[in-house]
């Protein structure tokens, strides 16, 4: 910045020596002017890209980490391009891998809906197999395989949005298959089981109600964690974000608002799955049922943030505090 601030006085310098004419020296100033601009804006454009390609780091163990702030994501190609981390100063947020019987008990993957479509276990291909590292300057962008009974090409550019202070998750499903497919996008994140589950969604666009502990307030749902012998799960038509809150952190994701009726059969916009004891929570949210044909792809974009906030219990103190990292995601 020095030395192009040293360019532009010297360029005055001559101009003021050399024209004694007003307006030729005015034109000449102006023109300066404008040749510093120009160095200004190119100096600033590679600043921004230097700042943009750093915020994607290869780590050890083919990891990436993205990073946004004082916030951190930690992304696995290799295990089906899973977020398996979400820190905030080194604070964790997401549920870590524990039980040695099963490999969907942690971190965030992303499934094609309906799940009647292909049941259980989820589809290895998308779930758990590597994906492809294609970029990673701006962004980490990994593409899947292809499955050949469910012929999908999934692909997930991870970006750290700095002006919203936030991550965005761009999730691509296309159609490799020479039919016409449905299918709607479907993120599962996995949390502790502990905490505070807030979604944006009254009482008569929930079902069942009896299977957890629900307060209603401020156009939010609540739902405190409450251990328990049994595996539970709730269905919404919410408004486009889930929240969690625990440990002094919110976990907000925000996500296209989908049309009572819009979503994939017997599925809705948000869903909570509350797995047995205390070993974890899936938050779940789902976009748009829609016709692909043959060649044809689908986008969705997701938005996740993480902060501190001095508020944990159901009510308007901390659904003001969520209405301001909704503000910013927006």
């Amino acid at each position: 910045m020095y030395f192009l601030l040293r360019i532009y006085l010297i360029f005055v310098y001559v101009c003021r020596c050399h024209y004694t004419n007003i307006e030729l020296v005015y034109m000449k100033k102006i023109f300066c002017l404008k040749v510093f601009l120009s160095f200004l804006a190119f100096s600033l454009g590679c600043s921004l890209s230097a700042d943009a390609k750093s915020f994607v780091k290869k780590t050890e163990g083919d990891l990436y980490t993205i990073t946004c702030g004082n916030a951190v994501m930690t992304v696995n190609p290799a295990q089906g391009s899973k977020i398996v981390s979400l820190t905030l100063d080194g604070k964790e947020v997401l549920a870590q891998h524990k039980s040695p019987f099963n490999n969907n008990d942690y971190g965030a993957t992303f499934w094609p809906s309906p799940q009647s479509n292909w049941n259980w276990p989820p589809i290895a291909t998308y779930d758990r197999n590597p994906y492809t590292v294609v970029d990673d300057t701006k962004s980490l962008v990994c593409v899947s395989g292809l499955d050949s009974k469910y012929p999908y090409r999934f692909t997930k550019e991870f970006i750290a949005d700095a002006k919203r202070g936030c991550f965005e998750i761009i999730y691509s499903i296309k159609n490799e298959s020479d039919a016409d497919v449905s299918v709607a996008p479907w993120e599962i994140s996995r949390v502790p089981g502990a905490g505070l589950i807030a979604i944006g969604a009254e009482k008569e666009y929930i079902h069942p109600l009896d299977v957890m502990p629900f307060q209603f307030s401020d156009g939010v749902a609540w739902i405190p964690f409450e251990p328990s012998p049994k595996q539970r799960k709730a269905f919404f038509n919410g408004s486009g974000w889930l929240a969690f809150v625990n440990n002094g952190i919110l976990f907000l994701k925000t996500f296209p608002d989908v049309d009572f009726g819009m979503t994939a059969p017997e599925q809705e916009e948000e869903e909570v799955y509350i797995n047995e004891n205390t070993t974890f929570i899936e938050l779940e949210n789902q976009g748009e049922y829609v016709l692909l044909a043959p060649g044809a792809s689908l986008d969705w974009t997701v938005r996740w943030s993480v902060s501190y906030v001095n508020e944990s219990e159901p009510g308007t103190a901390l659904k003001a505090e969520i209405d301001k990292q909704l503000k910013k995601h927006k």
